[in-house]
């Protein structure tokens, strides 16, 4: 019997996907058969799909991801497909019908390598330059409204009084005022396919040295949608919640953060600043009304302090 993670099954508990995690033994059953895949232990680290290692019938090691309902499982392995390796894991296989797919095998996450903030940023920022060479889908286009600076304006205005308004009107507004920003500046002829939730977490150890991963990092999990690649390196310094609140002057170290994303990539600072904010407020109501609190009043505790 496989042990299901704590953090994956309260996430499932918490959007309601009970048939799902009651179907996962069989699943799991049915995909390692018909792939001839020896099952082994569940990773931690994710908050939503099942992940296991694996052994394939001639001995290779692999991963398998199980995705939930409503996980955008179409749109990460098109990603996927078209990065080639290039800044992500590689797809070795999928099945669309149920929601699988064989992995690459990677080490540990990038905040396991105890590197300083500033060290952590430039490996995201190295390995987010090659992720960024995805192609645009063939006639992609963004609707109105439905760029993503928009659908997180109204995120934000759902979630602030459901969350029984854990933030000052100063934090709202600002987040508010940026999006919206955000939404006016949105071209897509300078988009690029964002990772979409581009934070360490989601930068995993290349077993080995390969082109595609020279930072030494690939992205997992990933989004696949048009955006400002300044919305990527937001979610880059969308965290580090302790640092700022442990800091004296947090402003000034977020924008020396920034600044140097800003350096590695490009991206205007103040763009990198106002997605970094708005992604803080917006993660922080997100986790406070999806069954994580402490850290999602820590987001907004590290926004107070940001206001300058």
């Amino acid at each position: 019997m496989i042990e299901l993670p704590d953090l994956m099954r309260r996430t499932a508990v918490s959007r309601g996907a009970h048939d799902w995690l009651a179907s996962l033994p069989e699943r799991v059953a049915d995909v390692c058969a018909d792939w001839a895949l020896t099952p082994g232990e569940a990773l931690t680290g994710g908050s939503a799909a099942l992940v296991l290692r694996v052994r394939a019938a001639d001995g290779t090691d692999a991963v398998l991801r199980l995705a939930p309902p409503g996980d955008g499982f179409a749109g990460q392995v098109r990603t996927l497909e078209a990065a080639h390796g290039h800044g992500y894991v590689r797809l070795y296989a999928y099945d669309a019908a149920r929601d699988a797919a064989l992995l690459e095998p990677l080490g540990p996450a990038l905040p396991a390598a105890g590197l300083p903030p500033e060290r952590v940023l430039d490996v995201l920022a190295a390995t987010l330059r090659e992720a960024w060479r995805v192609p645009h889908p063939p006639g992609a286009t963004v609707p109105p409204g439905q760029d993503k600076a928009g659908t997180l304006h109204e995120l934000i205005e759902q979630l602030y009084p459901e969350t029984g308004e854990p933030c000052s009107p100063a934090v709202l507004g600002r987040a508010l005022d940026y999006a919206r920003r955000r939404a006016a500046a949105f071209d897509v002829t300078g988009c690029v396919v964002c990772h979409g939730d581009a934070h360490p977490d989601n930068a995993l150890a290349v077993l080995s040295p390969r082109a595609g991963a020279e930072s030494g990092y690939v992205f997992v999990d990933p989004d696949g949608f048009l955006c400002d690649p300044g919305y990527d390196l937001g979610v880059a310094v969308r965290g580090w919640e302790a640092e700022l609140l442990a800091a004296a002057d947090p402003v000034a170290l977020l924008r020396g953060w920034c600044a140097r994303l800003a350096t590695a990539t490009g991206v205007d600072p103040q763009v990198i600043w106002e997605w970094g904010f708005i992604e803080r407020v917006s993660s922080g109501l997100y986790m406070i009304r999806h069954g994580q609190p402490e850290a999602g009043r820590a987001y907004l505790a590290s926004a107070e302090r940001l206001l300058g």
